[in-house]
């Protein structure tokens, strides 16, 4: 158990849905130190004690899919800047369908979050909404690979005119994100 929201093994902070303590990795619900906080004084808490859902795998899930999402993005971004130089128009217009898709993925992943941050209670349609943003989420990741994988495709040809694929792509993209918006 923790002792006043904070791990009994390592003292980290906890929040109160904590079952595992996201520093040491320890179990807190069956925590039986060897004598790691024994206190004479005993105190008794007058706050009712409040059973705050347990969405934790989803917020991290979440949390995850940003930071892959960023790398994917700045790699991507990267490419399109070897692929057009010189900021040709070409390159404004693929940057503009990235951060497009950008503004949409970091949209979902917020909702997400709110869900979490909001629910004070279980719910199966909570944890099926929840599954439903982190698999958009993970299709928009799953299309900014594949743009990344064709514009290194495309630039190890040399093929300087060629963007069949790539717009393509981004097509695919642009319909993902507007199936998004259409559940909003």
């Amino acid at each position: 158990m923790a002792k006043d929201n904070f791990c009994i093994y390592c003292g980290f902070k906890l929040f109160p849905e904590d079952h595992f303590c996201p520093n040491c990795g320890k179990k807190l619900d069956e925590a039986k130190p060897k004598d790691i906080f024994k206190t004479t004084t005993t105190t008794t808490n007058t706050t009712p004690k409040t059973n705050k859902p347990d969405y934790s795998f989803y917020k991290k899930r979440v949390e995850t899919l940003k930071e892959t999402y960023e790398t994917k993005e700045e790699k991507v971004i990267e490419l399109l800047e070897k692929k057009f130089p010189n900021g040709q128009m070409s390159y404004c217009r693929f940057r503009a369908e990235v951060d497009s898709c950008r503004v949409s993925f970091f949209r979902e992943a917020e909702a997400a979050v709110s869900m979490i941050e909001l629910s004070d209670e279980y719910s199966e349609k909570i944890v099926s909404a929840l599954k439903e943003k982190i698999k958009t989420l993970e299709s928009i990741i799953g299309k900014m690979g594949e743009l990344q994988s064709e514009l290194i495709i495309s630039i190890s040809n040399g093929e300087e005119e060629s963007y069949d694929e790539i717009d393509s792509l981004l097509k695919e993209m642009n319909e993902l994100i507007d199936s998004v918006k259409d559940y909003e």
